[in-house]
């Protein structure tokens, strides 16, 4: 009689268990898809395959969660404000530290026009084996106190293009808030003007398409440290439809500094910090 009733005890309290399963629907969606020693110019206001195109490697991680958006939502995952990424202080990483998933966001890796057909590359510097397993970033960076390259334009694509770039939340490009960080700074040098262009997650906002966000960046023959406000950054197929400023900025996806050229042409450009705007003028020594 006392197993009996026991039994009947077990299977009650199952029972009540299968009835209070997670009821949480939310998922995370998924992603296909260029003045520091003597001047400083303050213009505020205004994929991890490393050589492969747009490509990088690995898995989420949990965001922090917000009261105003389910914790799987772009908005939800907010972005550390201090986000300042300092070549001397690298330690051989290669990354970029966002506040995302530290096992795969912010590692540098290659962008060019060769997912559209296009044949432009990045050339490294001779002494840096860009065969290594994993990336050359770490080691460029070490050598050379920053990411020194040569982007050379190809044949192939309308808009020959090709640059550097990282992913803030995470590898498979989920979007994550960088409202935070204010707009960016960078610490540079280029022979040719560039863009910083924000990069979307896959679908967050149907009306921008192949459109991007991206901020001016103009050529500096010396290195310099210069400031971009959010408000500098302007959708690249121009008015048209095009979202609020701050709804891109909750579901920005990758940073890339990205080259563009006519086929047959080239462009150096050395980086030697990006980070949170204003972040980067603390950095620099005194002439």
């Amino acid at each position: 009689m006392k197993k009996l009733f026991a039994g009947c005890i077990a299977i009650s309290f199952a029972s009540m268990l299968a009835a209070c399963g997670d009821d949480s629907s939310s998922t995370s969606p998924d992603a296909s898809g260029n003045e520091s020693s003597s001047s400083v110019e303050d213009v505020s206001l205004s994929s991890q395959t490393p050589l492969s195109s747009e490509a990088a490697p690995g898995s989420s991680s949990s965001a922090p969660s917000s009261s105003a958006a389910p914790a799987s939502s772009s908005s939800a995952k907010i972005i550390i404000s201090n986000m300042l990424w300092d070549a001397e202080n690298d330690r051989g990483a290669g990354q970029v530290i966002t506040g995302g998933d530290s096992r795969t966001s912010g590692f540098w890796y290659q962008i060019s026009d060769g997912v559209n057909g296009g044949s432009s590359v990045l050339q490294f510097p001779s002494d840096i084996d860009t065969l290594i397993y994993g990336s050359p970033f770490p080691e460029l960076i070490e050598k050379y106190h920053g990411i020194e390259l040569e982007a050379k334009f190809g044949a192939g694509y309308e808009k020959p293009y090709a640059g550097v770039a990282f992913n803030v939340w995470n590898e498979e490009q989920e979007g994550g808030n960088i409202s935070p960080w204010g707009g960016l700074c960078l610490d540079y040098k280029s022979s040719i003007d560039f863009v910083i262009e924000l990069g979307l997650e896959d679908g967050a906002i149907p009306t921008m398409d192949s459109c991007s966000f991206v901020a001016n960046v103009p050529a500096s023959a010396s290195e310099k440290v210069s400031d971009f406000d959010w408000l500098m950054f302007k959708n690249s197929c121009g008015a048209g439809v095009s979202p609020d400023i701050n709804d891109v900025l909750k579901n920005v996806a990758t940073v890339r500094l990205k080259f563009s050229g006519a086929a047959g042409t080239t462009g150096d450009f050395f980086v030697r910090r990006i980070g949170a705007i204003g972040l980067c003028h603390d950095m620099v020594p005194a002439p």
